[in-house]
């Protein structure tokens, strides 16, 4: 029995399925098979029941399944305390919402290049819902964005917080009295696509029923919405850090609206996995370089937790 073993045995009662494992740990299922035989014959107690659409733990698997996860988390924090940083490599899958990829990856990754050069990056970014998604699935070891409401799933890592402004193009008429939440209305909005937890925090912030009698469009692209308002189509809710180029040059300005709008808080969110060593340092890592990159700015733009 050694540590592949037990991972093996951890993946598959969370994929359920000999194929998914497989794919996941980069060998064949019949390898899969005869690594969980192995161990079943060794401990002399069957840890899966098997049927044609499915694999489960029996009740001393599942025992077995809590105590082997201990082992494999003790085994990956001795690996990191020993091993010297050019020695610790790997792919790690990683998700961001649009502001994170903007703010905090050029960072993560010019880190990862000075102290850990063998660890390689898949980066997905995406919608907060999409790479929650993704990471439930076990399709990303980790995402910087948002948690959802089942918090106890996960790991996760207090990063920073941006605050939110409503965003005009630069030739967007103000005068010095703040604009309330329903002038705002006045103009076309430029919404965060529906279901997103941005869109929901937009309708709760403005009047009732203000989306069914204003005219709202709706973009799932950062980019996408500050061309958008940059074109003079709308106005939206934006974090300034993201756009600092903009505001500088004058295409876009911070509107004075009597009501701000609230802040959004990011965190780096994991789950605990057989394979999960390369999460808990890239969730390190966005940690400091979150510290860093909101010491450059006034804490109403960007605050570290």
């Amino acid at each position: 029995m050694n540590i592949r073993f037990l991972e093996t045995v951890v993946w598959l009662a969370e994929l359920r399925s000999f194929r998914a494992t497989a794919d996941r740990m980069n060998i064949t299922p019949a390898a899969i098979s005869n690594r969980i035989s192995a161990m079943e014959q060794e401990l002399g107690i069957r840890l899966f029941e098997r049927d044609t659409r499915d694999v489960h733990l029996t009740r001393e698997g599942r025992s077995f399944v809590s105590g082997a996860r201990d082992i494999i988390a003790r085994y990956n924090r001795l690996v990191s305390d020993v091993a010297p940083p050019e020695t610790v490599e790997g792919t790690v899958r990683i998700g961001l919402v649009p502001a994170m990829a903007l703010a905090i990856l050029p960072g993560i990754m010019a880190t990862l290049r000075q102290r850990f050069p063998r660890v390689r990056v898949a980066v997905t970014t995406d919608a907060s819902q999409t790479i929650l998604s993704k990471l439930e699935k076990r399709e990303l070891d980790i995402i910087l964005g948002f948690h959802g409401s089942q918090i106890e799933k996960y790991r996760i890592v207090d990063l920073c917080t941006f605050g939110m402004f409503w965003i005009a193009n630069g030739a967007f008429p103000t005068d010095d009295e703040a604009i309330s939440r329903a002038e705002l209305m006045l103009n076309p909005i430029i919404s965060y696509e529906i279901g997103t937890q941005a869109h929901r925090r937009m309708v709760e912030y403005l009047p009732a029923n203000s989306f069914g009698q204003g005219v709202v469009h709706y973009s799932n692209s950062l980019a996408t919405t500050i061309s958008m308002i940059a074109a003079g189509i709308g106005i939206s809710v934006l974090p300034p850090i993201v756009i600092q180029n903009e505001l500088r040059l004058g295409t876009l300005k911070v509107l004075n609206v009597r009501h701000p709008f609230p802040a959004t808080d990011y965190f780096a969110v994991y789950l605990d996995t057989p394979s999960s060593r390369l999460s808990p340092l890239i969730a390190s890592i966005a940690s400091d370089v979150a510290a860093e990159f909101c010491s450059l700015y006034d804490n109403a733009l960007a605050v570290h937790r």
